[in-house]
């Protein structure tokens, strides 16, 4: 307890009493601490840098990563291994469905690689791997990247790409395929999709909220689990004027949260990735304006949760929705 002059204070159960000229005003000191700086405003674009410039040596392109790793791919690979839904999607979008050999299998789209051989990759099947003679297997870094030594035993080649980031991280991605592919139909489809995600940007620019809204997004309600910085959805956010109310997740960009937290931050919107809220937590949460305001939208559609060339649609798709949400 602190006195200065006519003003007193207290702090009892998360609530500041301020007195003033003998009026009791409470104030939730709770909201204020939990309350990150960086729920204040958007954060800047990420760049989408994944690597140093290419080299070419021969009929092999070498990468060299952001982090100093080194792989050399073969260029217009005949055999290739797909590891997830989105870079299988980018794939068949640059023209090069026929070497594709495997995919894992949750790839069913287009519908027509439902028909290819499946591999596990998640756990990494190494045999299945080899045993599909592949000239290149194309990854996922974040989700792969402790699985490299073993891959390099099990394939000739490795691609990793960066596409569950930022939008400029998938860009960076499709461009990076097409040049492994080296054609002229895989130059032109990167080149279109970087066109036209740099046009939707510019075009969501346009009367962006301010005070900017708040949302979470949920990968699961029990126990919640939810995205944060460093997520695609979470820079598609970022693309529609929005603050996701786990900017400050301390986990890499997914992690669980407090129900507590969820009641101080107050979100606007809730973007669900995980089904519908239990009963339970729409009744706790009745005075979040994301739930009061019936504002928990649906974000389970492929076209948002993979990071492919429809994420386009995605995106144009949520941004409606959270326009409606202000």
């Amino acid at each position: 307890m602190s006195g200065v002059g006519r003003i007193t204070m207290y702090t009892t159960g998360g609530l500041l009493l301020v007195i003033a000229g003998g009026v009791l005003l409470l104030v939730n000191a709770l909201d204020r601490k939990l309350d990150p700086v960086c729920l204040a405003k958007v954060a800047p674009a990420p760049d989408g840098a994944l690597h140093k410039p290419l080299g070419w040596y021969g009929d092999k392109m070498r990468v060299t990563y952001d982090d100093g790793l080194e792989l050399d791919v073969p260029l217009a690979p005949q055999r290739i291994v797909s590891s997830l839904p989105g870079i299988t999607e980018m794939l068949c979008y640059l023209g090069a469905e026929a070497q594709i050999v495997a995919v894992s299998k949750y790839c069913d789209y287009p519908a027509s690689v439902k028909d290819k051989h499946k591999v596990t990759v998640q756990p990494f099947d190494a045999e299945g791997v080899l045993a599909q003679r592949a000239d290149v297997l194309v990854a996922d870094r974040r989700l792969h990247r402790r699985d490299l030594s073993v891959m390099r035993t099990r394939v000739r080649s490795i691609l990793l790409l960066d596409t569950s980031r930022s939008l400029p991280h998938l860009a960076s991605s499709m461009t990076l395929l097409a040049e492994m592919l080296n054609t002229g139909t895989a130059r032109k489809r990167a080149a279109e999709f970087r066109l036209g995600a740099a046009g939707l940007v510019t075009r969501l620019s346009v009367d962006l909220p301010d005070p900017p809204t708040r949302v979470l997004v949920v990968g699961q309600w029990d126990p919640l689990y939810v995205l944060g910085n460093g997520s695609l959805i979470d820079d598609l956010l970022r693309v529609c004027g929005c603050v996701n109310v786990a900017c400050d997740l301390k986990s890499d960009a997914s992690g669980t949260f407090s129900e507590e937290l969820v009641l101080a931050r107050r979100p606007d919107a809730i973007v669900s990735l995980n089904g519908r809220i239990p009963d339970r937590l729409r009744k706790r949460w009745r005075n979040v304006p994301a739930v009061g305001g019936g504002h928990v939208l649906d974000g389970e559609s492929d076209d948002l949760m993979r990071a492919g060339p429809r994420i386009l649609e995605g995106l144009a798709r949520l941004a409606r929705d959270l326009r409606a949400a202000r």
